[in-house]
């Protein structure tokens, strides 16, 4: 008999392959928890850094429409076209059939805007008004005007 190692035979000729290099599952999951740390890190800075000038005025939109879960976005669409101010804020009524609701809720949304923005900066002001009808799609009625328009004290919607 002899005992001396030797190369593994294969009946089809190939060699097995040898073994890879392997990580523990404890390296594994320590890898995924700090990139899980990373990532929820960079998305924190992402979201701070592009809502933090538009809270406030968010806060005091809050305030006025209770239950209107206001959101204000400013700059650019995707880094290209003029330089916007968006409000989108959810009401109670159609805003296609209750015409002076409207006017009135986007006149208290300009001079809310007025007191937290200088809305001529804005090329654009945008105001998306949605209704949530029950078990129908939503209604959304979108106002926009020039920036320097609705920063005039004279603007009415």
């Amino acid at each position: 008999m002899n005992l001396t190692p030797q190369e593994p035979v294969s009946i089809s000729g190939i060699l097995p392959r040898r073994k890879d290099r392997e990580l523990s599952g404890r390296a594994i999951v320590a890898g995924m928890f700090i990139l899980g740390l990373f990532l929820a890190s960079l998305l924190f800075v992402y979201f701070e850094f592009n809502t933090r000038p538009f809270r406030p005025l968010r806060e005091a939109l809050g305030r006025e429409f209770r239950h209107s879960r206001p959101n204000v976005e400013g700059g650019k669409l995707k880094g290209r076209g003029p330089d916007t101010l968006r409000v989108s804020m959810s009401i109670p009524f159609d805003p296609y059939q209750e015409g002076a609701q409207s006017r009135m809720r986007l006149a208290k949304v300009i001079e809310i805007s007025r007191q937290y923005h200088d809305l001529a900066k804005f090329d654009k002001l945008e105001v998306n008004l949605i209704h949530f009808p029950p078990e129908r799609d939503a209604v959304i009625k979108t106002f926009e005007w020039r920036g320097i328009e609705a920063a005039d004290s004279n603007f009415v919607p």
